[in-house]
């Protein structure tokens, strides 16, 4: 074998070793092993899970590459079918579960185990409707942006605007409520379509609360928000540059109707899961939930004009309960 042999023989080799080691580790953010997707290092400790459920398959929207498809962007999504098995398996990062007996709040409760029961760690758990889509006033990847903005500033909870009508950011101007200038504003009524929970956080939101669904299924998101106004007061953030729209309605029981012993209940105990420093506070913020119309209350607590969090502020309940 001459010299020249020996070196083409070599050089193939190192690129057929180069080859073997990108297709079988992690390596940067396109990482793979046979069979079975990598858990991709270069996204440790970012990663966000989608939940979602709906009848059968994700819609065409969801699976495109530019929103939930791409399986290299540091997320995961598990989906819910409620009617009938989904028999897809061309996305790797998607996983399917099948439950015929849920409504919406038990369906997310079912989405919510499954996540907390993965062996995976996750920056954010957010659930969002099958209809769901979402817009940027500036026409930029509205996805990306968003989950850009979870991993760069990171609330408690964090959400988008709803609707094109731009509610909150309207509610902001016409308040005049303080903001950052950065995009996003403080708050605290939202609508449920689409929800990322703080790892730090979504333990002492959900389980939704389900008891009420005969009556009313917003009860489940209306329980929701009550703790996350009495827990994460001012650690809630809408990026309201971004809008949600709910392309497709269902019928449900939305009866707008919640007497006093509905929120009693859903209130119960909350004060003694913030620190004793501000259990004052805290129950100061369930009184007016006992007490003021939900409407009323929705709108005019100062909670609503609270200025955003901080990026990176430290994520416990009762902070800023005395703001």
């Amino acid at each position: 074998m001459t010299k020249l042999t020996k070196l083409v023989v070599l050089c193939l080799s190192a690129v057929i070793l180069i080859f073997l080691l990108f297709y079988t580790t992690d390596f940067a953010s396109y990482g793979r092993t046979k069979g079975n997707r990598a858990y991709n290092t270069y996204w440790e400790g970012t990663r966000i899970l989608y939940l979602v459920q709906t009848e059968q398959c994700l819609n065409p929207y969801h699976t495109r590459k530019d929103v939930l498809g791409d399986e290299n962007l540091g997320f995961d999504v598990i989906v819910l079918s409620y009617k009938q098995a989904c028999l897809d398996s061309s996305m790797p990062h998607v996983q399917y579960l099948l439950n015929t007996s849920t409504i919406w709040s038990t369906g997310r409760n079912v989405l919510f185990e499954a996540a907390m029961n993965r062996n995976k760690t996750y920056l954010y758990y957010l659930f969002m409707d099958d209809d769901i889509y979402l817009g940027d006033i500036n026409q930029t990847n509205p996805w990306r942006k968003f989950e850009n903005f979870l991993r760069s500033v990171e609330p408690a909870i964090g959400c988008v605007d709803q609707g094109w009508v731009a509610r909150m950011r309207i509610f902001h101007a016409d308040n005049k409520c303080s903001g950052d200038g950065k995009g996003y504003i403080g708050g605290m009524w939202i609508d449920a379509n689409f929800n990322a929970f703080h790892y730090k956080a979504v333990q002492h939101i959900l389980p939704y609360e389900s008891k009420f669904d005969r009556q009313t299924w917003w009860a489940s998101h209306l329980s929701a928000m009550i703790r996350m106004e009495v827990l994460f007061r001012g650690q809630l953030a809408i990026h309201s540059e971004l809008y949600s729209e709910n392309r497709q309605h269902r019928p449900y029981p939305k009866e707008f109707n919640f007497p006093p012993q509905m929120i009693g209940n859903m209130t119960e105990g909350l004060d003694r899961v913030v620190p004793a420093d501000r259990a004052e506070c805290a129950n100061a913020i369930i009184q007016q939930w006992r007490t003021t119309d939900i409407r009323t209350h929705g709108l005019s607590s100062p909670t609503m004009c609270l200025p955003p969090p901080p990026p990176h502020d430290k994520i416990t309940p009762g902070q800023y309960a005395c703001a």
